[in-house]
């Protein structure tokens, strides 16, 4: 008889039998009155020795039924017997250490790992496993898996599955979240973040014993010489549980593996978690399997549990399905009974039932056998907003992503000035200054929904913005001395000029004296202004030099009444004696006067663009023309 196994410390199932027979049934026939020993179906610690139900010694019960004797199908299917002691996992540049197990090697390319007590049995995996010290492990994540697979026709004698024979292979099975190298701690390997199902498979290579390591490190099933036989739902579960398949070959098969069907979920990548104790780590699910008991499906008995849906979806649900002739149903979470409920079915949701491991008991041939199946308590998922860049000046651009990883999907954005739909990434521009909170909300596919909030996540500055302003302008030719003069607004604490064939030809005064060369001509300066935050503006503006004489005309003016800019005259009347002639965009002439400083007041005449000629009495002033707009 096999030994009881010690449990999860959170609680989960304590006391799950191992197999070769059925022990007595204590699960629904001692009677009340009996103090000293467990009830094991009343949710009472009958014993007051701390624990209930089938987390107590006095009530133990199978995980599967085999006839004395019944041999596996796989050779050395607990991974006992053995030549060497694994140290270390399985990498590129390590010893192949699944070897050590006698009639095991490397399936695939993809490189699974050998566990074993007499060496290496790292923290935050649930060891020793069930069944003895030896275990195996695997990922199983698209574009990524690793295989438990064996010969089944040699060494003699062959044991291949025939055709049109239906078969059942059972193992116990445990998930951990670990990292790349295996040295998680017991906190960050717990796998319940993890809600979607792995799809277990066994799949089959006909008539031939192949050599393996087979040449891949993807899926096998997308290698046409392996078929899937059969499959079966996984919960990602600390603890260990026992699950099974049953199949029937279309072919006779003489080498199997084990491990993730091919449409294993995407969220299998691994993501970044955020435990209950505040511990931020990446972890990817690894699956350890023990005892692969591969018979005639008649030769073991077992009582599949299956677990659907969610908690936070309200949808969480268990179905047993119990062999012929089982009878005195009853469930239990976390091994201690949910009393009344004894159909196969239980409504986890609407009991008001929280997550955890689900086993159902009966009774078969007045001995005790159950199954279990784990379903994730609501653990929402952690968003993980990134922004860049988190400050700046007005107007600032800032571009927006949700990292969370694979397997959520997001709900809302909320950028500070409202909501901002649901793409993963997108950008915002910020035109006020301030401080902003930023709030992301995303789903998983367990429908468990998480909100993160950054608080002051964007500071937007004030921007500033420069101006310049020349004394005279224009300057004469005679005379080509400019002040200029620099404001601005937003706090500028900082100014630099670029004045270019100026003397100086640059600054860092808000104010000064420049000599600009005494040719006529148009010059370029620039003044660049910032503050303390570092925002930054540039400006451009132009310094005019003239000759003496010279009219200058504006291109607009309004004579609307209001004493600004009533009439169109020269910009600064110097006296200078010409002719002006006004014309309309058809040619007519509309305005002619000889006095130059009265201009022309509009008169009648509508808003438009008119065209003007400058006629100086002074020959050696040459002839100005152009278009004025005129605007009431």
């Amino acid at each position: 008889m096999a030994t009881l196994r010690a449990s999860h410390p959170k609680g989960l199932l304590s006391a799950y039998m191992n197999h070769t027979r059925i022990l007595p049934l204590t699960l629904a026939l001692l009677p009340l009155w009996v103090s000293a020993q467990e009830i094991c179906n009343n949710a009472i610690d009958d014993d007051t020795d701390g624990l209930i139900d089938l987390n107590d010694p006095d009530c133990p019960c199978a995980t599967a039924v085999f006839g004395e004797g019944t041999p596996s199908y796989i050779r050395n299917h607990s991974f006992e017997e053995q030549m060497c002691c694994p140290f270390g996992f399985v990498s590129m540049v390590s010893p192949p250490w699944l070897s050590c197990a006698s009639g095991w090697q490397q399936a695939t390319n993809a490189t699974s790992d050998y566990f074993h007590e007499c060496g290496y049995s790292p923290e935050g995996f649930n060891l020793p496993p069930p069944d003895g010290d030896g275990a195996v492990g695997f990922f199983a994540f698209p574009g990524y898996f690793e295989y438990v697979g064996t010969c089944l026709t040699y060494p003699l004698p062959a044991n291949p599955l025939l055709a049109g024979v239906t078969y059942t292979i059972s193992m116990w099975i445990s998930t951990a979240a670990v990292n790349d190298v295996h040295s998680q701690t017991l906190a960050q390997a717990d796998p319940s973040y993890f809600t979607d199902q792995l799809p277990l498979a066994i799949f089959g290579h006909a008539n031939a014993c192949v050599q393996f390591p087979i040449g891949t490190m993807d899926c096998i099933g997308f290698d046409p010489a392996w078929t899937e036989l059969g499959r079966v739902m996984v919960q990602p579960a600390w603890d260990w549980s026992r699950v099974s398949i049953t199949f029937t070959p279309t072919e006779d098969m003489h080498s199997i593996m084990i491990g993730g069907g091919c449409d294993t979920p995407a969220s299998f990548v691994g993501r970044s978690i955020t435990n209950a104790a505040g511990d931020t780590y990446f972890a990817t699910p690894y699956f350890v399997v023990d005892e692969l008991m591969l018979t005639v499906a008649g030769d073991q008995a077992l009582l599949p549990v299956m677990a659907s849906g969610s908690m936070c979806a309200g949808t969480a649900a268990t179905v047993g399905v119990p062999p012929p002739g089982a009878t005195n149903l009853q469930w239990y979470r976390n091994g201690v009974a949910v009393v009344g409920q004894t159909s196969p079915n239980l409504n986890v949701s609407a009991l008001g039932l929280d997550g955890g491991t689900y086993t159902l008991a009966s009774s078969l041939n007045g001995e005790c056998l159950m199954g279990a199946s784990y379903i994730p308590p609501p653990i929402p998922p952690t968003p993980r907003p990134a922004l860049v860049p988190a400050t700046g000046c007005a107007p600032l651009t800032v571009a927006f992503a949700d990292t969370t990883g694979a397997g959520v999907t997001t709900l809302s954005w909320d950028v500070g000035v409202g909501p901002a739909g649901n793409d993963s990434a997108f950008v915002h521009t910020y035109s006020t200054p301030g401080t902003y909170d930023v709030t992301l909300r995303v789903q998983d596919g367990a429908g468990c929904i998480g909100e993160t909030m950054l608080e002051d996540a964007v500071v937007v500055f004030p921007a500033v913005s420069g101006q310049v302003t020349a004394t005279p302008d224009p300057a004469m030719i005679e005379d080509p001395v400019v002040t200029l003069t620099g404001t601005g607004t937003g706090d500028v604490v900082n100014w630099w000029w670029d004045l270019g064939v100026a003397e100086p030809s640059s600054s860092t005064d808000p104010s000064l004296s420049v000599t600009f060369p005494a040719v006529e001509g148009e010059y370029p300066v620039f003044l660049v202004v910032s503050n303390a935050n570092g925002c930054v503006d540039t400006v451009r503006s132009v310094v005019r030099v003239i000759a003496s004489g010279a009219i200058e005309m504006p291109n607009v003016f309004s004579p609307n009444g209001d004493a600004r800019n009533d009439r169109f005259l020269p910009m600064k009347p110097d006296g200078t004696t010409a002719l002006l002639e006004i014309y309309n965009r058809w040619g007519q002439q509309v305005f002619s006067t000889r006095s130059l400083e009265q201009g022309w007041t509009g008169g009648d005449a509508p808003d438009g663009t008119y065209y003007y000629i400058v006629t100086p009495d002074d020959t050696r002033i040459g002839t100005i023309t152009g278009h004025v707009t005129l605007v009431r």
